[in-house]
């Protein structure tokens, strides 16, 4: 009996010996190994590392991220540069994180855009899908030995990591989304959203605030963004006007300007689903943000408009 577990033990740790030093002859070839919670998060992370300037800096959910091309806002406005941090599943709480955490941590742009979402998850912090993740994930990324040890099974998850590694592909070298540039809205699927109150909840109104001052003490302008979509579509279990109402609302505290695309009449076939633009959209949408900046930050970015309503 002795002998059988011995040739056990030692037939797994030849198994392990092997596959370490496949991975470190083959490690260029393997999915990546991360504990970032989503391939956006683990992607920007090192982009914004690397990163040495931007003027203008998008935070906000998977439509920001979709819906700003950062090289057509440079080529329609008087931007030298900007970067695309939008991340899905993104909330107030999350993108409070990933500010202070990581735009901050390598860039000091003159305008930081704050996308809000027209509605709430109503889940308070706790509730946020990324803010776990985000505050246990490792300064670098782990290497490709230390993977296979920490997540048993890499070799297995061959399909799921290389599936994130193809999402890879579709984030430009500047944050932008674009895997769902040739997608008609027409073959969508419904989107399965989570609503809370039809008002904007304190605690994220708060978030947004803390941002907004510690954007302020670094001197550093700020614009809110509320947003654009075609939801809810048929249902209308959700009062969006009332939500934004709330956002005006708390925005009297915040003290800076607001724009709410979510009220535009963008039409139906710039979109590839009810929330996200596709190619054509985030042309028109970006050309407009392009403008909207413009507008507000005259000359050069850091002199405001007198009049921010003046914008449209």
């Amino acid at each position: 009996m002795r002998a059988k577990v011995i040739t056990v033990l030692v037939g797994i740790a030849l198994t392990l010996a092997a596959a370490a030093g496949v991975v470190r002859v083959i490690g260029d070839g393997l999915p990546t190994g991360t504990r970032w919670p989503s391939v956006e998060t683990d992607v920007k992370f090192h982009q914004l590392s690397d990163l040495t300037e931007a003027d203008v800096v998008f935070l906000g959910s998977s439509i920001t991220e979709a819906a700003i091309d950062p090289v057509v806002l440079v080529e329609e406005s008087g931007i030298d540069s900007a970067f695309n941090s939008g991340i899905p599943f993104s909330t107030p709480f999350s993108n409070e994180w990933w500010l202070n955490q990581v735009v901050l941590s390598s860039l000091r742009p003159e305008l930081v855009v704050i996308g809000l979402t027209p509605w709430s998850g109503g889940a308070g912090v706790s509730g946020d899908p990324l803010l776990p993740g985000l505050r246990s994930a490792p300064s670098t990324e782990k290497a490709h030995w230390s993977a296979l040890v920490e997540r048993a099974g890499l070799l297995s998850e061959w399909d799921t990591r290389s599936t994130e590694d193809r999402t890879r592909d579709f984030i430009t070298d500047l944050g932008h989304q674009t895997g769902y540039y040739d997608r008609s809205i027409d073959d969508a699927q419904p989107l399965d959203l989570s609503f809370g109150p039809s008002v904007m909840p304190q605690d994220e109104a708060d978030a947004v605030g803390r941002m907004i001052e510690r954007l302020t003490v670094e001197g550093i302008e700020t614009m809110v963004l509320i947003e654009p979509g075609r939801y809810p579509g048929d249902d209308g279990s959700f009062d969006y006007d009332h939500y934004i109402e709330s956002i005006l609302t708390h925005a009297e505290d915040w003290a800076v300007p607001v724009v709410d695309t979510f009220h535009m009449d963008w039409e139906r076939d710039m979109f590839a689903d009810l929330a996200h633009f596709n190619r054509r959209g985030t042309e028109e949408f970006t050309s407009y943000i392009a403008r909207t900046i413009d507008g507000l930050w005259v000359d050069e970015i850091g002199q405001p408009a007198a009049n921010a309503a003046d914008i449209a």
